[in-house]
């Protein structure tokens, strides 16, 4: 993100923006964030609305099981939910999913929207002070572009078992970066350098062509045999958005809970008190037990 629009400003901006069923940015997806309530986090809640207005059920019928269907109240909907909370300083987050529930890929992309959204409103700010500090429309134009230079990016944080599971999701995988804490003397035009590097960095691209499972079976493999302090994987979604999956030797995953008895914890929940909900609160705790996770510096 521009230095110009940092993530603190985004995050107002959405906290002062009002979800409701009127403006949406992707159908039926809301999202809710509060930048005050907490000094470490900003929190927040999607929430992705159904159109179905019936589902249905199985009930035993003396052996002979029977599909019954059931429709809702004409004030109520199907709706799936997904905390978050974000540090502060760090900007590391944790998103609590479920399956078929929405992802964090869908989550960062509706954010990118409201980011860009944002950006544009700012830019033309800056263009409209330039011009009346006498510049041209053209040089304005300019000065607002390069304050504003910059867009949204965000990256998955997970250890290396879990990554051959996430790449099978990718469309494309692009490149694997791995850093080193040393650097290896494999040609001898660096090895005067052996005593002086504090970190040495690999980058491996991959040809488009290249096929998926067996570059699946050969990063996933590389990565875990590789004596690396971090590395990135380049991929391409199923949606075509490029992905930047982080590896690391810590937890991505920080606990699971039964649908049910998650649920049942936020029923009767009041949408906008969704700050203080057990849920939230859950999740800032795992937070402050991992701070050397969420409180690190990701470049």
């Amino acid at each position: 993100m521009p230095d110009s629009l940092p993530l603190s400003e985004l995050m107002a901006s959405l906290a002062e923006e009002k979800a409701n069923f009127e403006h949406v940015d992707d159908i039926g997806r809301f999202m809710y964030v509060d930048d005050t309530s907490n000094s470490k986090y900003y929190l927040g809640l999607m929430l992705t609305v159904k159109n179905q207005r019936t589902f249905c059920e199985l009930k035993e019928n003396g052996g002979a099981p029977k599909i019954q269907v059931n429709s809702l109240d004409d004030d109520s909907r199907i709706t799936e939910f997904n905390f978050f909370v974000i540090n502060k300083a760090s900007g590391i987050g944790l998103y609590q999913y479920y399956h078929q529930s929405c992802s964090i890929s869908q989550a960062m992309k509706s954010m990118k929207k409201k980011f860009l959204r944002l950006k544009d409103v700012k830019k033309e700010v800056a263009k409209t002070t330039a011009q009346d500090e006498g510049k041209s429309e053209g040089a304005a134009k300019k000065v607002a572009g390069k304050k504003y230079n910059g867009t949204f990016k965000w990256q998955v944080l997970i250890n290396k078992s879990s990554l051959p599971v996430l790449l099978a999701e990718m469309k494309r995988i692009k490149a694997l970066e791995l850093d080193f804490a040393y650097l290896k003397p494999e040609q001898k035009m660096f090895r005067p350098l052996t005593g002086f590097v504090n970190k040495h960095r690999r980058k491996f691209s991959f040809s488009s062509q290249a096929p998926l499972q067996g570059l699946i079976d050969a990063v996933s493999s590389s990565v875990d045999e590789a004596d690396s302090e971090s590395g990135r994987v380049f991929a391409v979604d199923e949606s075509g958005i490029d992905r930047v999956i982080r590896i690391q030797d810590q937890p991505d995953s920080f606990g699971e809970y039964d649908y049910d008895e998650l649920a049942a914890q936020i029923s009767d929940l009041t949408v906008t008190d969704f700050a203080s909900s057990w849920v939230t609160d859950k999740l800032i705790e795992i937070c402050d037990d991992h701070k050397t996770i969420f409180e690190a510096k990701i470049r």
